[in-house]
């Protein structure tokens, strides 16, 4: 322990001893004033200083009275004040116990204490609004026994507590080892606004660790306590979630402690926790994984999302060359990660770091929990591999430019700015099977070179209420951090059209389409969905969707082109007709199939791959189609 610690717990003991000690002297004085009163029995009553003088404030810790401090929080009048000191007593005072053997009541606090107002029962008044006495319900409240809040008799005492109501949805936090000193900084400074601002920390700020206890540092660091708040132990009831929320709002204000929003939530809780949220007044940092565009759409106050400071990488981007920027921008990873990828980018020390060494390291360094959430694609394929029209590959180019300039239209000309709604990159790939969507998606994530990750739909939707959401959620937080680009395979199936609310499943149903709308919308990187049914898509969804690219059934001399470019050079090839094999009506997929299997046959007999081995491949793939064929190609 050191010596600021020692003189600060001194400081801190000498005004719990002074404060109990004015707090008997002031029970004493109000005793003193309700033995009067009750004495006078109808007669004129006492001027207001019958009872015995005010006494003085504690001095040894410069700390006001904690009950002064109370009133001042919830803005207790004279009267008010006295009636919770009143109810206190009844706990604290055997004296003023013996003088109120039927307890209190408002209605006998009004003929004991000054300068009463009726309007002090009010629900909307502060002594019931902040609960710092309850009344039992199904009586007049006039004539109802009042009793102080335990919480409030606590703080009055000078006694440190939490609220016994928020055990298991709040607790104090007191460790902040992964924080993150830029990002710490930049979160203190947004709360020494005005007002208690509500403040999110999204994924590309660090990990959930980091942005948990950076929070924390940056509370404490202010002289605050830091309050961590879960959403898992939420009530459901709307009225419990009102008392939650005041609750809430009055210990922050009892502990002077900022809130912390941490951990993962289902859906379900997340819709809780912004209804609460909707309702506080306090500050609030909100760590966890809470998505943007949910709060925004709740709360009514301004959201404020703090993009990661760029001293959280390595001392931000002037100290390094113009080159490796791109890096800095695409993905975000935690202090640690980003230094590991610095030193393996660099090829000596004091050098500079290699741009395309530092882009590789930190695209690994940022896939986090993502290869256990999706399927990540070798994007081997580039665009001079794909044999498509010349209007759909200017279309998938023109996806890509929007890919590598994104950083520079949202971030350097301030379009993020405005929030992210629609800042979105999505695309729909539209066409029949095999006729290349997933090979295009390949040659878009080469040429931006990110990491391509498959959604496996049949671990993604769950049955159950709120975990396909929740599912949803962790898979575009994981890829916030390195902004890949997802595959959505066969998305009518994810994303089909909302249908009527005829019971419970239907209303949820809409609730899933309606989540992943918002959150492809707003996600940084490309989303690209693949469909063989465009016509099943929501409208709604196909609104947000920036391009839709259809992939037509290859003509004769694209099929040709696609035969010619099945086999590759170390193949031996015989005697092939390459415009006869294009006859037959086969999408790239199906033509890709028939060359394998044509070239294992060849494998097998010893022989070079030639046209009647590729013109049986072709009829064993009409046969899979179920569909005759004897046409062209024989040899």
């Amino acid at each position: 322990m050191n010596a600021r610690t020692e003189y600060t717990l001194a400081h801190a003991s000498r005004w719990a001893v002074d404060n109990q000690a004015w707090l008997a002297d002031e029970l004493a004085r109000l005793r003193a004033l309700v033995a009067a009163r009750q004495a006078a029995d109808g007669a004129a009553r006492p001027a207001p200083d019958a009872g015995a003088p005010p006494t003085t404030r504690p001095g040894a810790a410069g700390m006001p009275p904690a009950l002064d401090r109370v009133a001042r929080l919830f803005e207790l009048s004279p009267f008010e004040r006295d009636l919770l000191l009143l109810a206190a007593g009844q706990e604290l005072d055997r004296g003023l116990r013996a003088l109120l053997p039927d307890g209190l009541s408002f209605s006998l606090a009004m003929s004991l204490l000054d300068a009463p107002h009726w309007d002090a029962l009010s629900p909307l008044a502060p002594l019931r609004h902040w609960m710092l006495l309850s009344l039992p319900t199904g009586q007049l409240p006039a004539h109802a026994p009042l009793q102080i809040d335990e919480r409030v008799l606590h703080a009055i005492t000078g006694v440190a507590a939490i609220d016994e109501a928020l055990r298991g949805i709040v607790r104090p936090a007191h460790r902040a080892a992964a924080a993150d000193a830029a990002l710490s900084s930049c979160v203190a400074k947004a709360l020494g606004a005005p007002e208690p601002p509500l403040l999110l920390l999204p994924p590309d700020c660090g990990s959930l660790a980091v942005r948990r206890d950076s929070a924390i540092a940056a509370v404490t660091s202010l002289g605050d306590a830091a309050l961590l708040l879960d959403a898992t132990h939420l009530p459901s009831d709307a009225a419990e979630l009102d008392a939650v929320a005041r609750r809430l709002d009055r210990e922050a204000a009892l502990a002077g402690a900022t809130l912390v929003v941490c951990g993962e939530a289902s859906a379900d809780a997340q819709r809780r926790l912004c209804t609460v949220l909707a309702r506080l007044r306090s500050a609030v940092v909100l760590a966890g994984e809470l998505e943007h565009g949910s709060v925004r759409d709740t709360v009514q106050r301004a959201v404020t999302r703090l993009a990661p400071p760029p001293a959280q990488h390595g001392g931000g981007w002037p100290s390094l060359p113009p080159a490796c920027r791109p890096a800095l921008q695409q993905f975000r990873v935690d202090a640690a990660l980003w230094q590991d990828a610095l030193l393996q980018a660099t090829p000596a020390p004091g050098a500079a770091p290699d741009a395309q060494q530092l882009w590789q390291a930190l695209r690994s360094a940022a896939r986090g929990g993502l290869d256990a959430l999706a399927q990540r694609l070798d994007a081997d394929t580039g665009f001079d591999d794909l044999v498509l029209p010349a209007a759909t590959l200017a279309q998938l180019r023109a996806i890509a430019a929007q890919l590598r300039h994104r950083h520079t239209v949202h971030e350097d000309w301030d379009f993020a700015r405005r929030g992210t709604r629609g800042l979105g990159l999505a695309a729909l790939f539209a066409g029949e099977s095999g006729t290349g969507k997933t090979l295009a998606a390949e040659a878009i994530a080469h040429e931006a070179g990110l990491d391509l990750y498959r959604i496996d739909l049949a671990s993604t939707v769950s049955k159950y209420i709120g975990e396909t959401e929740k599912n949803l959620a962790r898979l575009f937080d994981a890829a916030e951090a390195s902004g890949a680009v997802l595959l959505f395979d066969e998305a009518d199936a994810l994303f089909g059209k909302r249908s009527e609310v005829k019971d419970s499943h239907d209303r949820y149903a809409n609730i899933e389409i309606a989540y992943l709308l918002q959150r492809v919308e707003s996600y940084r990187g490309l989303a690209i969905l693949t469909t063989n049914l465009k016509s099943s898509l929501d409208k709604a969804f196909l609104r947000r969707i920036r391009f839709v690219v259809q992939f037509p059934f290859p003509d004769e001399t694209l099929r040709e082109q696609l035969w010619r470019r099945q086999l590759p050079a170390a193949a031996p090839q015989g005697s092939i007709d390459w415009p006869a094999l294009a006859k037959a009506p086969l999408s790239g997929g199906h033509i890709r199939a028939a060359a394998l299997q044509a070239a294992f046959a060849a494998a097998a007999g010893a022989q070079p791959i030639d046209q009647r081995l590729l013109q049986q491949a072709v009829r064993a793939e009409f046969a899979k189609l179920e569909r005759p064929w004897s046409g062209g190609g024989t040899a």
